[in-house]
């Protein structure tokens, strides 16, 4: 059926396009790893030592419709670290979306998000292997700017199946501004509902097939200042663990979301604040503590600062928001400053071209809580935090000293609590200097330099890293880069990787070569594991 989907598809478009009726848009992504042993990082190459992973999407637009479809390829198989749901190839998701004046009606696959995406959140991100669209109904429909109501129903994707469990939910989104008929102010609010059916054969007689999620918010704007509230609850369910049922015992959860800021020309600070309990929920029970984020059905970041070089990602923080009876963790409390400033142009700390300022402190507990397991029952305080889990303290200072040097700064103090993060090893307190150097030569060519260090006692002690990235034109570059664990005793390793990419129109062609760091890839704050590996990397993406 979906082969005979795809391919009628494919002529209408044709037909259509021929006729020069409607729009056609999409893309096409592939990526190949060839994977090669590696004795230093104890590496052995599987036996299909050649990877790839292929997706071509396409959309049509025509009047008041949208038709789309997504084919997918994983041969041999996925990259290592992905899903072992992901495997051969096909049509993976399709919709048909209808969409007139206030209403929007959509059938087949479709992705949304429920407010900040604690309640729900169905997304893709091809870095981190997530695609949990959801297969069914949507509906939403808009009245008139001063609320909007969404309605849906269906499938969770997952790999090329969908999950055994029916989820349904809705929300509704009120714009209360012309209620309180002020200029000055905007007041929103949010209501959402998500629950999960799910047949059980538990002995339990507590546990419901259906769970469900609450979402109550409510946000405020007046001037510079901004504020943002959510709460969200979890009716009780069992948990699970190695793909077993633990179900004597049920849990309900909650969390706690408060953002507040200011900002103003040259100026900007915001606080989070956020408390997890027991609040991640899957499609399925038994895919609950899976390490690909399969099955996922809500967005719990770790909110801390997202850095953008290596050495500030290798003690990376990733949220706790479930429950673990070995490890004594029922959650999270903790929060993030963010504050960003700028020395004008022409003063003395601004220099000639201004310099940009940020400022960043994150810290993360686990909820202080006592254990029972004999009873396998805890009691959590709500605001006093418990163990550290993480502490991110740094400042990064970015300044243009010419028309041809850019330069950014940046110092990072952390605190990474390795055997509640990842049950091995020992806390870590590191200290990491990062020294960006960007410039603009003759003609369009540029280069880019890139040095830093991390300096820590613990774990595997001190690294060295280095970037050299040479632009002959804003279409091709070359880069070469090294990460070296030189105060690691028991073995010092240079994670080397060089390579290239060509950029034309919207195509873009990428190769390298080197060694992969094992440990945590963070996007966004959601994180996937890494193996260590070696090897040769391409990839092509373009877009019409």
């Amino acid at each position: 059926m979906k082969k005979i989907l795809f391919f009628f598809f494919l002529f209408a478009i044709v037909f259509t396009q021929a006729q020069n009726l409607g729009h056609l848009s999409g893309g096409y992504e592939s990526y190949a790893q060839y994977y090669q042993n590696d004795s230093p990082t104890n590496f052995t190459a599987p036996n299909d030592a050649f990877r790839s992973m292929h997706y071509l999407n396409t959309s049509y637009n025509y009047k008041q419709f949208s038709f789309g479809l997504q084919y997918e390829s994983y041969l041999p198989q996925a990259f290592l670290g992905y899903s072992p749901d992901l495997k051969g190839n096909g049509l993976a998701t399709y919709f048909v979306k209808y969409q007139k004046d206030n209403l929007s009606v959509t059938a087949g696959y479709f992705y949304e998000q429920f407010g900040s995406g604690l309640v729900f959140r169905a997304w893709e991100d091809r870095q981190l292997g997530i695609n949990n669209a959801i297969k069914g109904i949507k509906i939403k429909y808009n009245f008139n700017d001063l609320a909007e109501i969404t309605a849906l129903t269906g499938n969770q994707r997952i790999g090329f199946r969908v999950s055994e469990s029916t989820i349904y939910g809705a929300n509704a989104d009120f714009n209360l501004n012309k209620l309180i008929q002020s200029d000055k102010l905007q007041l929103k609010s949010g209501f959402s509902y998500v629950a999960r059916y799910q047949e059980t054969t538990s002995q339990n007689p507590d546990l419901k097939p259906v769970i469900g999620n609450y979402s109550s918010r409510i946000n405020l704007t007046a001037g510079g200042f901004y504020t943002d509230f959510e709460y969200v609850y979890k009716n009780s369910d069992a948990r699970a663990s190695n793909n077993v049922l633990l179900d004597q015992v049920l849990f309900d959860g909650n969390a706690w979301l408060w953002n507040v800021g200011y900002s103003q020309r040259g100026l900007g600070i915001n606080a989070t604040f956020r408390r997890l309990e027991n609040i991640q929920m899957y499609s399925e029970r038994l895919l609950e503590g899976n390490f690909y984020n399969t099955g996922v059905m809500n967005f719990v970041p770790g909110l801390t600062k997202q850095h953008d070089f290596s050495l500030a990602n290798i003690y990376v923080y990733q949220a706790q928001p479930g429950i673990s009876f070995g490890e004594e963790k029922v959650g999270e409390i903790g929060g993030q400053v963010d504050m960003f400033f700028t020395f004008k142009r022409k003063t003395a700390l601004g220099g000639r071209y201004g310099t940009k300022v940020a400022l960043n402190f994150s810290s993360w507990h686990g909820l202080n809580a006592r254990f029972d397991h004999a009873k396998q029952i805890y009691r959590a305080d709500f605001f006093k935090p418990g163990e550290l889990y993480f502490q991110d303290i740094n400042m990064e200072i970015r300044k243009k000293w010419t028309k041809n040097l850019k330069t950014v700064f940046s110092f990072i103090d952390v605190k990474y609590n390795k055997p509640k993060l990842e049950f091995e090893g020992e806390f870590v307190h590191a200290d990491i200097v990062v020294a960006d150097f960007e410039f603009k030569l003759t003609g369009k060519r540029s280069a880019r330099v890139e040095l830093q260090h991390l300096n820590t006692k613990d774990d595997m002690k001190n690294w060295a890293a280095g970037l050299f990235e040479y632009n002959f034109n804003h279409h091709f570059n070359v880069y070469a880069g090294d990460m070296y664990n030189y105060g690691n005793n028991d073995k010092k390793i240079h994670y080397f990787n060089v390579g290239t990419t060509y950029t034309q129109s919207s195509t873009r062609l990428s190769l390298s070569y080197g060694r992969q760091r094992g440990g945590l890839l963070c996007v966004g704050g959601v994180c996937r594991y890494v193996p260590s590996s070696k090897g040769v990397t391409a990839s092509i993406s373009l877009t019409f």
